[in-house]
């Protein structure tokens, strides 16, 4: 499970940080249009950073607060082929019809109801991914457009916050520190 986090971060051209202005999406309004003429990845994969949004905000419209990496490819690939044909549907929609199809893994890793800001400040490499996501999940779970993906200034302010505090949930930090 690690190294699919891993594989999904390293598909990400930036890192995290230098991805945060521009990428940052509102999942509850993001349409096919706007996935499929997205950039690829260097690797050529459809846009992995948006995906993660997206799982994470559906993710808590599901009740599921467990990151599934291993479902992620699948679904994002699955997604953007629908996409290219149907340019008005709503992303968010169309994942969550998706995503109940797969096979959802239980007890994974990074999980938003568990996972301690000290759990991210030991593997933070691995974490990455999880960061978006539970920027993601969040917002769906919390009805808003705040994000720590709004800045880098934002996203640094939450990861300090996340040193400060280790024995805090990630979602919390994360909540009170998302503009």
């Amino acid at each position: 499970m690690k190294n699919v986090l891993v594989l999904c971060c390293l598909l990400l051209s930036l890192p995290v940080a230098a991805q945060a202005a521009n990428d940052k999406i509102s999942p509850n309004s993001f349409i096919c249009a706007e996935l499929v003429t997205m950039p690829m990845t260097d690797g050529g994969q459809p846009p992995i950073f948006e995906a993660l949004q997206i799982d994470g905000y559906v993710s808590a419209g599901a009740g599921d607060a467990a990151a599934h990496p291993d479902i992620l490819a699948p679904l994002l690939t699955g997604v953007y082929t629908y996409c290219q044909s149907h340019p008005t549907d709503k992303v968010a929609d169309i994942w969550a019809k998706a995503r109940k199809s797969q096979d959802i893994p239980k007890d994974d890793t990074w999980q938003a109801d568990k996972t301690k800001c000290s759990d991210y400040n030991a593997d933070p490499d691995n974490g990455s991914g999880f960061v978006i996501w539970l920027d993601g999940y969040n917002r769906g779970k919390n009805k808003t457009e705040a994000s720590v993906l709004s800045s880098d200034a934002t996203l640094k302010a939450f990861l300090d916050a996340c040193v400060k505090q280790p024995d805090a949930l990630m979602l919390d930090v994360l909540a009170k520190s998302a503009k």
